[in-house]
């Protein structure tokens, strides 16, 4: 049987959901402030323009290039995995900027499982006080 735990929310003494860190009350907060980021960062002009330049006839054809030239993913090679690569990253986000966009030397090799991962990163978990410039 699992050990009952005290919700990680500052001051409240309720037991957490099993599995979680927080009761009930303070784990649908959570989700609800995660569901907003999420639809805010879909949502973003960032985010908009950058959707339209992965749309684009070029892009397929210039990511399908480099993932023929890359064809594995440069994160699990970093640990001694080969795994095919399947996404063009952007190393440095582009944030819509054409010109960062469009920088090839910007450009890695990604697995899909690598690509959601880092993204994720830097899309939900920008350190508090630090700009996104």
């Amino acid at each position: 049987m699992a050990r009952l735990k005290i919700c990680a929310a500052s001051g409240c003494e309720e037991f957490a959901l099993p599995g979680l860190p927080h009761c009930e009350e303070h784990e649908a907060a959570r989700q609800a402030k995660l569901k907003e980021r999420r639809a805010k960062a879909q949502t973003s002009e960032a985010a908009l323009a950058g959707r339209r330049l992965y749309a684009s006839a070029k892009w397929r054809a210039a990511a399908k290039a480099f993932l023929r030239r890359h064809p594995l993913c440069m994160d699990c090679a970093e640990l001694g995995a080969i795994e095919p690569a399947t996404d063009v990253d952007h190393i440095k986000p582009h944030k819509g900027d054409r010109r960062v966009f469009w920088d090839r030397s910007n450009w890695q090799a990604l697995c899909h499982r690598c690509h959601s991962r880092k993204t994720a990163r830097e899309v939900f978990h920008t350190p508090r006080g630090v700009s996104e410039n």
